[in-house]
């Protein structure tokens, strides 16, 4: 009996090795998503037909290759353009005799 215990957001996928048809899939496995992140991930929608989640993938031993889950990365605003510049006095050219 397995005692397997997956953590939340990762997934496998395994060669399939019972593929006797060109219809059938190269791979196959599970993923195990919290509730947190599906619940989130969900409210982000705005009223989307679809759901982005962010995949990570490894190889691993055995033709096994190793899945991870998580929110798509949103980069941060580019905090040198929100920030207030001083912006430079006007020179005063009136006195340069050219």
């Amino acid at each position: 009996m397995s005692t397997f215990i997956p953590k939340p957001n990762t997934g496998t996928l395994f060669v399939n090795t019972k593929k006797d048809d060109d219809r059938h899939p190269d791979m196959t496995g599970n993923i195990f998503l919290s509730k947190d992140l599906v619940r989130e991930r969900l409210e982000a929608t705005d009223g989307d037909e679809l759901v982005q989640i962010s995949i990570s993938a490894w190889n691993n031993d055995g033709g096994r290759i190793g899945l991870s889950f998580k929110k798509p990365y949103v980069k941060p605003a580019d905090q040198k353009t929100q920030a207030a510049e001083p912006k430079p006095e006007p020179i005063d050219d009136s006195e340069i005799p050219f």
